[in-house]
């Protein structure tokens, strides 16, 4: 379960700890660089509990936010930084996608290519990432989160070095794609439906199980909003729990949800957790 938008206050609360054990979900919690003093205790209650804790280190926004080429410079010793803070967690998360600012555009449909790095750079940030992700593993496991675009790249690393995220190079154990039929939708202005949006779901899963193989995973959603604040999100539990039938029918077997906060602001959880198989 990926956790980006409830606070840490709230989310060490009693009610939300059992909820989290309860259910033996993995929490895949993100860390800001304003968080790095609290990061520790809030891994240590979790993991008190017996809980799986992934840390998924972010930039500020000005910074990138998220990893990629350009950033990759701050990202590294960054993500040290939070490794250091809170060494009892089980995974680290690198979230590859281009700079928030990029993005913004692309939902827009304002598509930018300015900030795509030169070929010089996207082999040193390759090579920077290749050796960090191989110092990182030898204590957790490391998976990364991807844009969807990479599970349609099949072979070579065109679409990786135009979007700047390297990621098939890297030493991690899962590639998890951020295949969120609500943002295909929602997105589109109109042009892809709830079905096709399914179709292109299960197109995506299985072509990801051909990209990434044994390290293919999914990341399902989105039941609230994320790093823009307006992302279109499920309609009910009812879409998620398709959303879950069509990755097991294309063989994905780790599947990630977007997101905690979502769910706790959409109530009751138990009906998103019934419908994601918690």
């Amino acid at each position: 379960m990926w956790s980006e938008t409830v606070p840490y206050d709230e989310l060490v609360r009693s009610e939300v700890v059992d909820l989290v054990t309860r259910h033996r979900l993995d929490l895949l919690l993100a860390v800001r660089p304003w968080q790095l003093a609290e990061v520790g205790d809030v891994v240590r209650r979790f993991r008190d509990r017996g809980v799986f804790v992934g840390l998924w280190p972010m930039l500020a926004d000005d910074d990138g936010r998220w990893v990629n080429a350009r950033s990759t410079p701050a990202f590294i010793p960054f993500a040290d930084a939070v490794l250091d803070a809170a060494p009892e967690a089980d995974e680290l998360i690198l979230d590859l996608e281009p700079a928030k600012a990029q993005l913004e555009k692309w939902k827009e449909w304002r598509p930018t290519w300015r900030q795509t790095p030169s070929p010089g750079r996207y082999a040193e940030a390759r090579e920077e990432l290749v050796e960090a992700t191989r110092r990182w593993h030898r204590d957790r496991r490391i998976t990364t989160a991807v844009l969807p675009l990479l599970a349609f790249e099949l072979r070579g690393e065109w679409v990786q070095r135009a979007v700047g995220t390297p990621a098939t190079a890297l030493d991690v154990d899962r590639h998890s794609v951020m295949a969120y039929t609500s943002l295909i939708e929602g997105w589109s202005r109109g042009l892809i439906d709830r079905r096709r949006a399914e179709t292109m779901l299960s197109v995506c899963a299985r072509l990801a199980r051909v990209r990434f193989g044994a390290r293919a995973a999914l990341s399902l959603g989105t039941v609230g909003v994320g790093a823009f604040e307006d992302e279109p999100s499920y309609r009910s539990p009812v879409e998620l729990a398709r959303d879950v039938a069509i990755a097991i029918s294309a063989g994905i077997d780790e599947l990630s949800l977007f997101d905690l906060g979502g769910m706790l602001r959409r109530p009751p959880a138990h009906a998103w957790l019934e419908a994601f198989g918690a």
